[in-house]
């Protein structure tokens, strides 16, 4: 009587025809269309992996609230004002410049007088220079410190709390450290 054979494992030649398989598909791709499938596939998953984050960032990181409004001002240039490095070069061939920390509490003395000296018709031209910004906060003594009233060329600058100075061509001609001698100056 013959014995039929009866195999054990079929799942062995299943899994032997499948390698067949995939053996003779490489063999029949070629290098470039490997390296294709290659780059389509990373490609694929850099995409995902940015959709994945851009996702959780838009979940986990809060928007500025809508009720919050940004308030935008255009720019606008103030040309009375001056920096010490430049006021000694205005277009005009005579005029003041005031020199004060416009935060200081006195300031608004200092601009009345100011305000009320350019009410004349005949008013020259008056450039502020502000000792509080940062630009001329080295010239900038105090009132416990010496200024320099001979000063001519601007390393040579000491400024008080209050200054007035008067310039002519390029030349400061009148150095002013007094209130009252400002008002005086602008009494004329």
């Amino acid at each position: 009587m013959p014995k039929n054979k009866v195999k054990l494992n079929d799942k062995t030649d299943n899994r032997k025809s499948q390698k067949k398989k995939t053996i003779k598909e490489e063999k029949y791709m070629s290098d470039e269309s490997r390296e294709v499938r290659n780059f389509v596939i990373i490609l694929l998953s850099v995409i995902v992996i940015v959709l994945i984050v851009y996702g959780i960032s838009k979940v986990f990181i809060d928007d500025e609230p809508a009720s919050t409004e940004k308030n935008v001002q255009k720019g606008v240039i103030d040309y009375d004002k001056v920096s010490v490095g430049t006021m000694l070069n205005r277009n005009y061939s005579e005029y003041y410049v005031a020199i004060y920390d416009e935060e200081a509490p006195e300031s608004v003395v200092y601009s009345a007088i100011i305000t009320k000296y350019l009410d004349n018709e005949d008013a020259l031209k008056v450039f502020y220079c502000d000792l509080g910004n940062f630009l001329n906060a080295d010239y900038y003594v105090g009132s416990d410190g010496e200024s320099n009233p001979d000063a001519q060329n601007i390393s040579e600058f000491a400024f008080g709390d209050l200054t007035l100075i008067k310039v002519e061509n390029g030349k400061i001609t009148k150095y002013l450290e007094d209130v009252d001698a400002i008002k005086e100056e602008f009494a004329e």
